[in-house]
């Protein structure tokens, strides 16, 4: 093969590598949204604050002592935002979905979700066995 031939494969296979780092998807792009059938990538961080389009769900534990709705009706398809808050150290667990986050006297548990799956889905605080919520998703 002639050399003018070698400098011209080298050279499309930079432009083409090029044109791959260029024209990529970049790390700037928004996250998709879970769903229940879907787990949150490793990078995805639940939001501190309101979600405009969700079922915002708050719930407080105090020594053993839940505030809290207890029950909450959901359509199906509607995205869900629970936010717990406890004096004790545990993991927060959406039966169902398979969901899980950390609570700590520091740091709420943040569960955001689309309520994909219609039925009931009990919300525990996971260690202590403590039944938090009842989700009732209709269709």
């Amino acid at each position: 093969m002639k050399p003018s031939r070698w400098v011209a494969i080298v050279a499309g296979v930079a432009a083409v590598v090029l044109l791959f780092l260029v024209l990529r998807p970049g790390d700037d792009e928004p996250a998709p949204t879970p769903s229940p059938t879907e787990t949150p990538s490793p990078t995805e961080t639940p939001s501190q604050s309101p979600i405009p389009d969700a079922v915002e769900i708050e719930i407080e534990v105090e020594d053993g002592e839940i505030a809290g709705p207890g029950e909450v009706e959901v359509t199906q398809g509607e995205r869900v935002r629970i936010v717990v808050k406890a004096d004790v150290s545990d993991e927060v667990h959406v039966h169902g979905y398979d969901l899980t986050a950390d609570v700590t006297p520091l740091e709420a548990a943040v569960i955001v979700f689309r309520a994909d799956a219609p039925g009931v889905y009990e919300v525990e605080l996971e260690s202590a066995g403590l039944l938090l919520l009842e989700l009732s998703v209709v269709p």
